[in-house]
């Protein structure tokens, strides 16, 4: 491997075992909350965490994202940075403050009689701008190819929390407000080690040609933004309206479970290809290089989704209790939507190269509005099901888009329909899984069959010329061997 393909085998393999930890964590966190809270309490959790993913997008005003595009273009990219955590720090205080404001007004109709209602929207609203500055510092050191300090933020923030959540929530029995306070406990503690470590470095400043440039790259894609909150978190309030907050809770723990493709393998790959596509596309060569990424997206990808629908129905049995046991059903469909969703990373490169921002977040807007209408035809029809499979059809049309969109703009190397070409060896196996379940009792015995199939997955997809055989040999060969404490000193450089 050349020195880039080692850095960047190297940060992925940091970004894979980060996601991991930091999922571990989670999963841990999920049976805490599913058997300390009803089945309706667990289901309102969810809604308030929607709502605060929503003020999000306006607290950040995505000037983070900004960073990230124009990193490349400045020399100075620690001004670059200053300017971004001044402008959050400001900003961020102005939203709190409205919060103060406006909360009285708006609590109870965004969350009903909970006793701790009023305490929702100012506590989710600093922990959105703590989490702002931290992903603002976690990009910086991605983008400068440090994986092990943007990963060690990430980690940091979950650790913390779980630790404040047995404070609060276990100890204290708090409630969902013990959870909310953990949350920004565990950002506020990170973001006060990071800004201590950087204080060297830190200097309140605004330079207005960056400040300029992020704000306009990040605001155009605040439609987009909402459009993804819609595509991924409204279908909650339309499950509740329809049905009730049991459902809602039900539908969290299966989407939990299928979006873990998000954490362990596609957060990790888009925090590699993000930079990496940057700074290829010019090159001769690069179109080759992005397809060759495309494939090896696609080959994981589509194992990942294999592997989560076979083992939904052990995972949803380790994370809560009987009652949430339909939400297996909904794992594939979930992962499936993930994955389809990483693909935008490859399909939108053309739009940001040329910096269509406004096309970006149109294409959003329309599939959004799509996904609503999917959402309005089928939860009626089958319930939580019909939520998960409109998310589906709502990716699959922004794929299309994106894909004719950004080829105006960068024609890249590959097809839109290769993604579903995986659908000829894995949907036959996970048939003969569904197909065997009805016989299968003993949970080893499950354990070895998805084995087997995953086992098939590899074999199939070579087969089928999915993935060549050097291909693959290559890509094990580098996993085998590039040992963990290289990876971290190398990355540590």
């Amino acid at each position: 491997m050349n020195v880039t393909n080692k850095k960047m085998f190297s940060n992925g393999m940091i970004y894979l075992l980060s996601s991991v930890l930091t999922q571990l964590i989670n999963l841990f966190l999920i049976p805490l909350y599913t058997r300390n809270l009803s089945q309706a309490e667990y289901g309102h959790y969810d809604l308030i965490i929607s709502v605060q993913q929503l003020m999000a997008i306006a607290i950040t005003l995505g000037v983070y994202s900004g960073m990230i595009r124009f990193f490349n273009e400045f020399e100075d990219k620690n001004n670059l940075k200053n300017t971004a955590i001044t402008f959050s720090l400001i900003w961020g205080s102005l939203c709190i403050g409205i919060a103060y404001i406006a909360n009285p007004w708006i609590y109870l109709k965004l969350f009903g009689q909970d006793p701790s209602a009023h305490l929702f929207i100012p506590i989710i609203v600093i922990s959105s701008v703590l989490t702002c500055l931290n992903t603002t510092y976690s990009s910086f050191h991605a983008m400068d190819f440090k994986a092990l300090k943007s990963s060690a933020i990430q980690f940091s923030t979950i650790l913390t929390t779980l630790l404040f959540v047995i404070i609060f929530f276990i100890h204290f029995k708090m409630g969902i407000v013990g959870i909310l306070l953990a949350q920004l406990c565990g950002n506020l503690s990170v973001f006060i080690f990071l800004f201590m470590m950087d204080i060297r470095n830190f200097k309140l400043m605004f330079k207005l040609e960056q400040l300029r440039k992020m704000l306009r790259y990040g605001s155009g894609l605040l439609l987009g933004d909402v459009s993804s909150w819609i595509l991924t978190l409204s279908d909650r309030f339309l499950i509740k309206g329809y049905m009730s907050f049991s459902s809602v809770a039900i539908y969290s723990v299966g989407y939990k479970i299928g979006m873990l493709i998000n954490p362990v393998f596609i957060n990790p790959f888009v925090s590699v290809f993000t930079p990496f596509k940057f700074s290829v596309y010019k090159e001769v060569d690069g179109k080759e290089k992005i397809a060759n990424m495309f494939r090896l997206y696609n080959f994981i990808g589509w194992f990942s989704v294999l592997g989560l629908s076979l083992f939904a129905n052990i995972a949803v049995d380790l994370v809560a209790p009987v009652e949430y046991r339909a939400a297996s059903y909904l794992v594939p469909i979930i992962a499936l939507s993930y994955f389809l969703s990483g693909a935008i990373a490859f399909y939108s490169l053309g739009l940001h190269i040329a910096n269509k921002i406004k096309v970006n977040s149109m294409i959003t807007i329309f599939v959004a509005i799509i996904n609503i209408i999917a959402n309005l035809i089928l939860i009626p029809w089958i319930g939580i099901y019909g939520s998960a499979l409109s998310t589906v059809i709502a990716y699959v049309v922004a794929n299309g888009l994106f894909y004719y969109y950004g080829s105006k703009y960068y024609k890249l190397g590959f097809g839109l329909l290769y993604p579903y070409k995986f659908l000829i060896v894995t949907a036959p196996l996970y048939g003969v899984y569904f197909f065997c379940m009805s016989y299968i009792h003993l949970i080893g015995i499950e354990i070895l069959m998805n084995m087997i199939l995953c086992a098939g997955y590899v074999l199939l997809s070579i087969k089928f010329n999915f993935l060549s055989q050097d291909e693959l040999a290559g890509f094990l060969k580098h996993l085998k061997l590039r040992k963990v404490d290289k990876i971290v000193i190398r990355s540590s450089d």
